[in-house]
């Protein structure tokens, strides 16, 4: 059963983050939120930065990819820490009312993170 709840989480994860990631280059998600001025500001600012978001854009993909094959999937987990960070913190800071959809991801990062709790202690004590 366990194994059941980890593969469904760890392919919705996946193709969430594959979506979201390629939505990143040719913005095919419509994005239909009603912004306020903070929101507004932050958002000019990621996009005036030409690098930010084609890089989340890559490893949100790289990490869904590595998720979807299961073989690396320990991989995955570990590069979409810092995305999942970015998420929460931007939610955080400027639109707490959309929050939700970051802590399901986050809450599936945290569990699938956990269920691989052996492995990255292996990890970190080698």
């Amino acid at each position: 059963m366990k194994t059941k709840i980890n593969t469904t989480i760890r392919l919705i994860l996946g193709i969430g983050l594959l979506i979201f990631g390629l939505d990143k280059f040719f913005e095919f998600v419509p994005h239909n939120h009603v912004m306020d001025e903070d929101l507004i500001a932050a958002f000019t600012g990621l996009m005036a930065n030409k690098f930010i978001l084609p890089t989340v854009g890559v490893v949100e993909v790289i990490s869904g990819l590595l998720l979807l094959t299961r073989k690396y999937s320990l991989i995955g987990l570990l590069l979409m820490v810092p995305v999942t960070y970015g998420i929460i913190a931007f939610h955080l800071a400027v639109d707490l009312a959309g929050i939700v959809p970051g802590l399901l991801v986050a809450l599936m990062h945290i569990y699938l993170l956990s269920s691989k709790r052996k492995a990255l202690t292996n990890l970190v004590i080698q």
